[in-house]
This record gives structure tokens, C-alpha cells and sequence, in this order.
């Protein structure tokens, strides 16, 4: 299967009745980890990642040194999508060059925000939707593919607490969802977002599927299944726990929480992305 054939199967994932299910891993070894347990999905998280190898979170880590890892994951057999924050670029020049790596290494999906590195500000809307048809632009010219998974973080901007509570916060979300989409997004991340009549607002007034962000111990993933979510993704929090375990046996930690989730797969509820 080559990496466009990839790509599709990966956005066929995305359901509204069956969500994606993302583990995300933190390193090299915790993706092989991760992927002996036959999950093939891998998919990089910007704030673990770089605390691990040493960096602070926002695009401190070189993305040559992204690149490096992202090849030790075994793009060729695994579906792996990277997260690359707002694109570890100034210009749309940069922003392809990067694009280009990502694809010509073969991952099959990226997440980009809509958050400014290193300030406490978003990008306009019109700045992001350039962004996003860049991107097509680009695979479009290398006769290729790449899900774009399109952060918002208008929930995570100033008090999460009080943007749940929001109908402002709400409003200005679906705002840009709506512009993202159409622009050529493939799936919209909200992180913070935890209301769920807001998540179900906006899952069921979009076509594109809502990523929302739990957290592995405090968060019961059938509380969000029956709300129209395409995929769940569980951030940092899988870093979190591993790192609190007296055990170290990455193993043994991804089996236990494999375990809480497969009779979720078994029960057609949740997608894995488990090949035998």
C-alpha cells in the first residue's frame, strides 16, 4: 500500500458513530512499543515529544531532529501522523519545505494549530486557511496526499474552564471550523474542549470530524462516544502516566491500557487500528 493509498484508508477511519482512537506516543521506543501490540497507528505529540528529548514545548525542537525520529518509526509499515504544531515556519516557502519532508519520508497525517509559536495569540482565520490550501497545493504538485488534522485553540486560549462555559467561545470555534473545512481540513483538534453539548454542537453542525482531547486516567472514554466525535486522542496524558508507573516496561504499560480499551474495538464502538 503506498502512501496515498495510506492516506485514504486513514480518512475512511474517521467516524462519527466508530471515532479513531489515538495513543500518542512520545518516542522512538515508545512507538515500537506501542506497534508490537499491533496497533499500527502512530501519532506524535509536539508537548511529550520534546520534553522527552530534552527541549521545551514550541517548535524547540529542531524539525530535522523530528525527521530523524519520525524514520525510526517505520513509516514504510505504520500509518504515522506528526504533529508540527503551527508549522515550524515563518512563510508559506518554509511551511512547504516542511510539508515536503513529512511526505517524501511518508507519514500519512499532520496536525497544525492555529496558535502563534510562543505567544498567547491565534492566527486569523484567512492566515490559516492559507495555510491549509498550501498544504494541498503542495501534495496536489507531488502527485500525493496528507490528512490534515487542523488545531483550534480556542478553548485552550486564557481560562478552559470558562471558554467550556462559553456560547461566545462556542460560536467563534464554529467560526472557524467552518472556514478550516472549507479550505481544505480534514478533521478539526479542539483541545480543552470537554463540555459535551459543545461537542456535540459542533459534531453535528460540520461535516469534517471533531478531534477532542482526553486525558488517559481521568477521563472515561464512553462518556464521548455517542456524541458524532470522528477521533479521540489522549495528548500528553499517556506521557503523564507512563512516567508516574514504578514499572518502566513500556510493554506492560501499553498493555494495561490496551486492555481498558479493546472490548471498546471488540463492541465496534471505538477504531484501533489494530492489524493482525
Amino acid at each position: 500500500m503506498d502512501t496515498s493509498q495510506k492516506v485514504k484508508v486513514f480518512r475512511e477511519l474517521h467516524n462519527k458513530s466508530r471515532p479513531l482512537v489515538l495513543l500518542n506516543i512520545w518516542s522512538v521506543e515508545s512507538a515500537k512499543a506501542l506497534t508490537s501490540h499491533t496497533i499500527k497507528l502512530v501519532a506524535t505529540g509536539s508537548y511529550a515529544m520534546a520534553v522527552h528529548y530534552g527541549y521545551e514545548d514550541g517548535e524547540n525542537m529542531p524539525f530535522e531532529e523530528i525527521i530523524t525520529y519520525i524514520n525510526q518509526m517505520q513509516p514504510n509499515e505504520n500509518f504515522i501522523t506528526v504533529d508540527i504544531e503551527s508549522g515550524y515556519a515563518s512563510n508559506l516557502y518554509e511551511l512547504e519545505k516542511n510539508i515536503v519532508k513529512l511526505i517524501e519520508i511518508g507519514v500519512v497525517g499532520l496536525n497544525i494549530e492555529d496558535k502563534v509559536s510562543g505567544e498567547s495569540t491565534l492566527y486569523n482565520v484567512q492566515d490559516q486557511c492559507e495555510k491549509i490550501a498550501h498544504i494541498r497545493e503542495v501534495c496536489k504538485k507531488l502527485n500525493s496526499d496528507i490528512f490534515i488534522n487542523l488545531r483550534t485553540d480556542k478553548y485552550f486560549m486564557g481560562d478552559s474552564s470558562k471558554n467550556n462555559l462559553s456560547e461566545e467561545c462556542l460560536k467563534q470555534t464554529l467560526i472557524r471550523i467552518m472556514a478550516y473545512e472549507e479550505a481544505g481540513a480534514d478533521c478539526i483538534f479542539i483541545p480543552g474542549l470537554n463540555n459535551k453539548k459543545h461537542i456535540f454542537k459542533l459534531a453535528n453542525s460540520v461535516n469534517v470530524p471533531i478531534n477532542v482531547m482526553l486525558d488517559i486516567n481521568r477521563d472515561n472514554i464512553i462518556d464521548y462516544l455517542n456524541l458524532g466525535i470522528g477521533r479521540i486522542s489522549f495528548g500528553p496524558s499517556l506521557y503523564f502516566s507512563y512516567n508516574n508507573k514504578g514499572n518502566k516496561d513500556m510493554n506492560h504499560f501499553y498493555e494495561n491500557v490496551l486492555n481498558s480499551l479493546t472490548s471498546y474495538q471488540r463492541n465496534n464502538q471505538i477504531e484501533l487500528l489494530m492489524f493482525k
